[in-house]
């Protein structure tokens, strides 16, 4: 564990600049591997590392935001619907980890071992083998021979006709049910309470796929609702001391300049090699943390 500001200083840039350049690259914020990798690499109890993770993911989206201000804000009524439903689901999540903080510890293997880490890390291991299916699938066997980045689909939720219906501009083929939008909100919001993550990594598929938006527009949306996801998130984790700010401040000071490099590497880069690529990183962060359960349960040598 790091005990250690010398060494948290260090450690904390160089995380967040790696993790900054998975985010200008891809797209996706990086809370997915951030919050496993800080308890794993560092040491950070999980509920810390769920914390620090979504200041972090706070500090990525607004320089998100921050680059996108001198555009239409396209989306945004998309974004206010769902995001009326995060900071319930962020009550939720945060409240859940609190829980499991509150439980104390297990003997595992002979060792003592918090609760709340096991579980997260299981949460984890669950959540990011489910994406990893999804994009495999997505990117090597439904996308194969098709060409999809400009094309119109209707969301698959778009049968749900919860009143009010609401006309969005973003969402071409007709009204969609603003209460399943409020609804998407709350499940982003418990992922980011409990997980520390933005969300980036399903909101993209949940905006163009389920909801039916355009994808320029969702790329946007999306980057608005995991600022929300993130703000509702620290503030609830700083209430809760989950959050460790020095190391949440070299994270957020690495993945500034990280994400920038991220960007300009992506330029050459085809969409679709990009997409198949996300896939491997997803599928390398499921097997940190598959690696990290299977150590707990190993016979621990005093």
């Amino acid at each position: 564990m790091i005990i250690s500001i010398f060494e948290l200083v260090p450690y904390g840039v160089t995380l967040g600049f790696s993790v900054g350049i998975l985010t200008g690259y891809f797209g996706a914020g990086g809370g997915f591997i951030l919050t496993p990798v800080l308890n794993i690499l560092l040491g950070i109890p999980m509920n810390i590392a769920v914390g620090t993770s979504a200041c972090q993911v706070l500090g990525a989206s607004s320089f998100s935001l921050w680059h996108q201000q001198a555009k239409r804000w396209l989306g945004i009524r998309v974004a206010a619907w769902m995001g009326a439903g995060i900071p319930a689901g962020v009550w939720l999540g945060s409240n859940l980890v609190q829980c499991l903080k509150a439980r104390g510890s297990m003997a595992l293997a002979g060792r003592s071992v918090p609760i709340v880490d096991v579980s997260l890390l299981a949460v984890f291991a669950i959540f990011l083998s489910l994406i990893t299916l999804w994009l495999f699938l997505d990117n090597f066997i439904l996308r194969r021979g098709r060409d999809d980045e400009s094309e119109r689909m209707k969301g698959y939720l778009a049968v749900l006709s919860f009143p009010p219906m609401v006309h969005f501009r973003t969402v071409p083929h007709g009204p969609f049910s603003g209460p399943v939008l409020m609804l998407l909100g709350l499940a982003t919001g418990c992922l980011s309470g409990l997980m520390g993550i933005g969300g980036g990594v399903i909101l993209m598929p949940i905006l163009f796929y389920l909801v039916g938006q355009e994808i320029k527009a969702a790329a946007r949306t999306s980057t608005m609702l995991v600022f929300m996801a993130g703000l509702c998130a620290t503030l609830v984790h700083a209430y809760d001391g989950n959050i460790n700010w020095v190391l949440a401040a070299c994270l957020i000071g690495g993945a500034f300049f990280g994400t920038r490099l991220g960007i300009r590497l992506q330029h050459n880069t085809p969409g679709k090699l990009i997409r198949q690529y996300f896939t491997f990183v997803v599928l390398a962060a499921t097997l940190i943390v598959i690696g990290k359960l299977i150590a707990l349960g190993l016979p621990h040598e005093t």
